[in-house]
């Protein structure tokens, strides 16, 4: 039982962390450059923007382990969690959506934090004013907005996974 509940608080505490920092940009960090800090917004997005995603891109594989290990304290075995009547079974379909949701976070963040966001930056140094600056910062804040969403879905489904 102390497997189980060691497993999920780790991974509730890097959730709370990964969906925080996405919650904190939305409704702080990128209100507060629109104005006072907007001088320094190329400068604060490079810094915590590179600092949240490396966080987060060592927190994802730790996602990966804790789910497993949580799964493995709740009770289930390597045998059933690899069979295919668990993923047909109600619990394994809203896992399997979980998981898949998860996959779509990979994918979006990888766009996002390796794309769009570094040359976003550049943009934003380089030619601040120009349109292209504008079309690529939407983009960013679109792909950023999209992958809260995601996150906020997984959420749901990890709630219906403990909750019914």
């Amino acid at each position: 039982m102390m497997f189980y509940k060691v497993s999920v608080f780790l991974h509730l505490i890097i959730v709370v962390f990964w969906i925080g920092g996405m919650l904190f940009t939305v409704a702080v960090l990128v209100p507060a450059t629109r104005e006072k800090l907007a001088s320094q917004r190329g400068l604060l997005f490079t810094e915590l923007g590179t600092r949240f995603s490396r966080l987060s891109w060592l927190m994802f594989p730790l996602l990966i382990t804790t789910g497993y290990t949580a799964l493995l304290g709740r009770g289930f075995t390597n045998d059933t969690i690899f069979s295919m009547n668990f993923w047909q079974s109600s619990y394994g379909s809203t896992l399997s959506v979980k998981l898949y949701l998860f996959g779509a976070v990979l994918i979006v963040s990888g766009i996002h934090d390796f794309w769009f966001g570094p040359k976003t930056v550049r943009l934003m140094e380089d030619k601040p004013t120009s349109t292209q600056t504008k079309v690529y910062r939407k983009a960013t804040s679109w792909i950023g907005r999209i992958n809260l969403l995601l996150g906020l879905a997984i959420l749901y489904f990890a709630v219906t996974l403990v909750r019914g």
